[in-house]
């Protein structure tokens, strides 16, 4: 298990949700009032920087290609 002493709170967030396939939009939207291309955005960046390298190297990739993946179009009543 990974710890994230002192680490950004959208790793965190990102973490936790990881195993269910990542946080829905309504989720980070209430979480940091975030637009989920401006959280997986945020999140990459995150990924890159120095404070994510106490991530298992595997889990820091998982979380890179969920962050740097196009979102998926979600239909509207009415399609």
């Amino acid at each position: 298990m990974t710890t994230l002493d002192s680490v950004d709170p959208l790793l965190t967030f990102a973490v936790a949700w990881e195993p269910y396939g990542g946080a829905s939009a309504a989720d980070v939207f209430v979480e940091f009032g975030l637009h989920m291309a401006e959280y997986r955005r945020r999140l990459a960046e995150q990924l890159t920087s120095p404070s994510a390298e106490q991530l298992e190297p595997a889990l820091r990739e998982r979380l890179l290609a969920y962050s740097t993946r196009p979102p998926r179009r979600t239909r509207r009543v009415g399609e």
